[in-house]
C-alpha cells in the first residue's frame, strides 16, 4: 500500500495559494469556452475526477493534467515562459558566482608557431 501524501499539510502558503489560483483560471478558462467538465477531460485525456481536482487546486494532483488540461483549452502558448530559466535571476548570479575567476597565463609552449 503506498503511503499517504502530507502535501497538503506541509505545503508553504504561497504554493497553496498559487495551486488554487491555478485550478481557478483553468475553470474560468473552461466556462468562457461554455466547455464541460467532462468534455475537456475526456479531450484532455485525463479522467472527469482529476480535472476536478485540478480546478480545486488540489496539491496531490500530478502536474502532468494540469498541463493536459492548460492544453486541451488551447492554451499551451502560456507552457514557453513558464520557468523560463531567462527570467531565474538568482540562478544566473549564483552560476556566474561559480565561474571560475581565474585566466591561465600564457608559456613559451602557448607561444610557439605550430
Amino acid at each position: 500500500m503506498p503511503r499517504p501524501l502530507f502535501i497538503r499539510e506541509t505545503a508553504p502558503r504561497a504554493v497553496t495559494q498559487g495551486i488554487t489560483q491555478l485550478g481557478a483560471r483553468i475553470r474560468l478558462a473552461r466556462k468562457r469556452r461554455a466547455l464541460k467538465l467532462r468534455d475537456l477531460s475526456a479531450r484532455a485525456g485525463v479522467a472527469y475526477d482529476t480535472a476536478r481536482a485540478v480546478e480545486n487546486g488540489n496539491l496531490s494532483t500530478g502536474i502532468g493534467a494540469y498541463f493536459a488540461l492548460i492544453w486541451a483549452l488551447g492554451l499551451e502558448g502560456e507552457f514557453k515562459d513558464f520557468m523560463n530559466p531567462e527570467h531565474d535571476i538568482e540562478g544566473k548570479q549564483l552560476e556566474l558566482s561559480r565561474l571560475p575567476t581565474r585566466v591561465r597565463t600564457t608559456t613559451a609552449a602557448d607561444e610557439e608557431d605550430f
